[in-house]
């Protein structure tokens, strides 16, 4: 059976801030978690914060609240072996 995985993601230029903005979202009771940034994105410092889609919206809200520098948000779906990675506008 071919594994399939839909998440979403903030990709940034510098890990202080991605460590900071995680902690936001845990404090806003968003669960998140720090990953290397997919090789589609490479960009930035190389980690980004994954979170599920359905938390989006609140995520970018939060972003415009504290507005730290990041390179951008994507939507990830991985199956099997394929990777498609979509800019989320902001």
């Amino acid at each position: 059976m071919p594994y399939n995985e839909t998440f979403d993601i903030v990709a940034f230029r510098s890990r202080q801030h991605a460590i900071h903005f995680n902690q936001v979202l845990q404090e806003a009771g968003i669960n998140a978690h720090i990953i290397s940034t997919p090789r589609e994105v490479a960009l930035g410092c190389g980690i980004s914060l994954k979170f599920s889609p359905y938390v989006t919206n609140k995520v970018i809200s939060l972003y415009k609240a504290y507005n730290p520098p990041i390179i951008g948000f994507y939507h990830v779906t991985r199956t099997g072996g394929s990777t498609i990675i979509a800019r989320i506008p902001v």
